[in-house]
C-alpha cells in the first residue's frame, strides 16, 4: 500500500514533467533538468525553516474569521514562501545555466523546479493522507504548482533576453506566480479555516467561492496554454538563434549569435508578449471577483470600522488595484493590436 502511494505521489508530477520538456523543441540536458529538479525538492527545507517565522506573523491576524484565516493563509503560509524559493532557484541557478540558452527554457525550468518542490509535497501529504488525498492531489494541487510555474519561468525567460524592463519582468514574475498561487489556494483553506472554527459559511459565499476556485483554474490554465502556444508558434516561425551566456557582458545579459540582429530577438519576444493581451483582461475580470469575495467576507464577519472589515477592504484595494492595471494594459495592446489590422486594410 504505501508503494502504492509513492506512486501516486511521484507519478502526477513524473507525467506533467514530460508533458512540458517534451514540448521544447530545443530539449534541455538532462543533468540541468535533474539538479533543477532537485533544487525544487529541497524548497521543502526552506519552508520548513520559515515556517516558525510566518506563524509568528500570521498569529497577528484576527483568528476567529475564516475568510482572514483563510487568506494569510493561502498567501502569506504558502503563496509567497514557496513561490519566492522557487524564483531564487530559477533566477540565481537556473538563468545562470549554460543550458538556459532561450526564453522557452524558462518555462521549462520553471516547471522543473516547481514539479520538485510539489514531488515533495506531495509525497508529504500523501503518505499522511491515504489514498484520497493523492487522487485529489495529483488531479488539483500537482498540476497547480506546474501551471503557476510555467508562468513564473515564461517571465523570467523574457527578461533573461530582455534588454529593457528586466527587472519589472523579474517582479512580474515573482507577483503573478504569488497571486495566482495564493488564490488558488484561498477557497480550500478558506472552507479548511471554517470547517475547524466549526462556522457554517452562507449558501451564496459558499457557492461563490466554488465558482471563484473554478474560475481560478480556467483562467490559469487557459493564460499558460496561450503563453506556451506563443512561444511554441515563435520556436517553429523564427527559428532563434543559438543563445548562450557570456560572463563578458554585463549584467548577464544574452550572447548572441553575431549574424543575427538583436533586434529581431527583440520582434521575436515582443511578439510572445502581445498574443497575451486577452488573458490579461480575463485575469482582470478575476482580480476584480476577488474584491467581491473580500467585500462579502467583511460585510457578512465584521461591521463597518471594524479591524476585520479594514483588512478585508485592504484585501479588495489590492485586487481592485491590480485587476485595473491588467485590464488598462490588456485594452492597450487590443487597441494597438485593432489599430494596426485596420492600417493593414
Amino acid at each position: 500500500m504505501d508503494f502504492l502511494l509513492f506512486l501516486m505521489a511521484v507519478v502526477p508530477s513524473a507525467v506533467l514533467l514530460w508533458l512540458f520538456v517534451s514540448s521544447d523543441k530545443y530539449p534541455e540536458p538532462a543533468g540541468a533538468l535533474v539538479s533543477s529538479f532537485l533544487l525544487g525538492v529541497l524548497i521543502v527545507l526552506g519552508i520548513y525553516l520559515l515556517f516558525p517565522f510566518l506563524s509568528l506573523v500570521a498569529s497577528g491576524l484576527p483568528a476567529d474569521n475564516p475568510y482572514i484565516v483563510g487568506a494569510s493563509h493561502a498567501f502569506l503560509m504558502a503563496a509567497l514562501p514557496e513561490e519566492a524559493l522557487k524564483f531564487i532557484v530559477l533566477r540565481r541557478y537556473c538563468v545562470n545555466h549554460p543550458a538556459f540558452d532561450e526564453p522557452m527554457d524558462g518555462i521549462v525550468y520553471g516547471v522543473t523546479v516547481s514539479l520538485g518542490f510539489a514531488t515533495a509535497e506531495n509525497l508529504l501529504y500523501v503518505l499522511d493522507g491515504g489514498l484520497h488525498v493523492a487522487v485529489g492531489r495529483a488531479f488539483l494541487a500537482v498540476p497547480c504548482h506546474a501551471l503557476v510555474g510555467a508562468v513564473m519561468g515564461y517571465h523570467v525567460g523574457q527578461a533573461a533576453f530582455s534588454r529593457g524592463e528586466r527587472s519589472g519582468l523579474y517582479v512580474k514574475a515573482l507577483l503573478l506566480s504569488i497571486l495566482f498561487h495564493g488564490l488558488y489556494d484561498f477557497a480550500p483553506l478558506t472552507f479548511r479555516a471554517a470547517a475547524s472554527m466549526d462556522y457554517a459559511i452562507p449558501e451564496p459565499v459558499s457557492l461563490g467561492l466554488d465558482a471563484f476556485f473554478v474560475v481560478v483554474l480556467f483562467v490559469l490554465v487557459q493564460y499558460v496554454a496561450v503563453l506556451t502556444r506563443s512561444m511554441k508558434a515563435r520556436q517553429r516561425e523564427q527559428a532563434p538563434p543559438s543563445f548562450g551566456f557570456s560572463r563578458d557582458l554585463p549584467n548577464r545579459v544574452g550572447a548572441l549569435d553575431p549574424t543575427v540582429s538583436r533586434s529581431r530577438v527583440g520582434r521575436w519576444i515582443k511578439a510572445c508578449r502581445d498574443e497575451t493581451a486577452p488573458m490579461d483582461l480575463l485575469f482582470s475580470a478575476l482580480c476584480l471577483m476577488g474584491v467581491f469575495c473580500a467585500l462579502a467576507g467583511a460585510a457578512h464577519m465584521g461591521t463597518p470600522g471594524d479591524p476585520l472589515s479594514r483588512i478585508s477592504l485592504a484585501v479588495a484595494v489590492v485586487f481592485f488595484v491590480y485587476g485595473i492595471g491588467f485590464a488598462a494594459r490588456g485594452m492597450g495592446k487590443l487597441t494597438v493590436k485593432m489599430l494596426r489590422e485596420r492600417d493593414r486594410r
